[in-house]
């Protein structure tokens, strides 16, 4: 595995998936990393309806097979690396990750981590879940799902068919797309879903091989029993790996370091944005590296 590049991008989503081909097109082999799986968010994904194409929608898993085998025809290999930190040195940037890679173009497309409640989860590490991936192929199973954004109710729809489902919110406010929300009301496994608004968690604790969640609703505390918690209570940038001096430069970088994808854009989570984020940035950088060439 070479060590040096031009361009190095940390992240394969769709974002940095789609910068990595394009890069590819024009000439320059990247550095892809991932330290997990690839296809980011869109592992979680029930449903992906909005991307041209697939008319009938198509599964985010299925559509990641899909982006797999375009990264395998442009023979793009993704280096399977943790990376912990960026440095800057004399004008490159170096990755530290097992080894220690350099580059001169930065692509951060790392995208988002969830947030985390605030009371205590020690203890419930073998529970507690904050991606739906990990639980896709349960059966048979209680799942408390906190949350009512567009994951929460994704969520239901992901593991409802197979699973007895429960989806939490604090209040009565539905922040998912009215589209999602009536999905799981209309389902034909919609009697395995329920929906309590106004319900806010007091306690969780472990009990054998089940978690104890101690609620309140109107007032009235009660216990649910489950096998797994699936909390959907927002996400944030992915940026722990990076110096203060790069932060600054978020979200939109400069001509050597390119923000792209979820990592940039908030709660605007799609992946046709990540997609063309991607091409961007490996197209400003083509251009960059040619005019440097030139006048050298």
């Amino acid at each position: 595995m070479k060590r040096k590049s031009d361009v190095a991008i940390i992240g394969a989503g769709p974002a940095g998936i789609a910068a990595a081909v394009q890069l590819k097109r024009l000439g320059i082999n990247p550095l892809l990393f991932e330290k997990s799986t690839i296809g980011g968010l869109l592992n979680n994904a029930y449903l992906v309806e909005n991307y041209p194409g697939f008319p009938k929608g198509i599964s985010g898993p299925a559509l990641v097979k899909k982006f797999k085998q375009h990264l395998e025809k442009w023979k793009i290999n993704i280096v399977k690396e943790h990376v912990v930190r960026v440095t800057r040195y004399r004008g490159d940037f170096i990755l530290h990750a097992k080894r220690n890679y350099t580059t001169k173009f930065l692509i951060i497309s790392s995208g988002t981590k969830p947030k985390h409640p605030q009371f205590d989860l020690n203890g419930l590490d073998k529970r507690i879940f904050f991606e739906v991936y990990p639980l896709r192929k349960k059966k048979n199973k209680k799942i408390i799902i906190v949350g009512a954004g567009d994951a929460a109710f994704d969520y239901g729809l992901n593991l409802g068919r197979n699973n007895k489902i429960i989806i939490l919110n604090y209040n009565n406010k539905i922040k998912s797309l009215l589209l999602l929300f009536k999905r799981i009301k209309q389902s034909d496994y919609r009697k395995n879903i329920t929906y309590m608004p106004n319900t806010d968690i007091s306690t969780i604790a472990q009990l054998n091989n089940c978690a104890i969640v101690k609620v309140f609703k109107k007032q009235k505390e009660r216990c649910l029993v489950c096998d797994y918690l699936l909390f959907a209570i927002g996400r944030e940038p992915a940026m722990d790996f990076l110096p203060l001096a790069l932060r600054k430069k978020f979200p939109n970088g400069d001509k050597n370091v390119y923000f792209i994808g979820d990592v940039k854009h908030g709660n605007l989570r799609q992946t046709g944005i990540a997609i063309g984020d991607g091409i961007h940035a490996a197209m400003s950088i083509y251009h960059n590296l040619k005019t440097q060439r030139a006048q050298k």
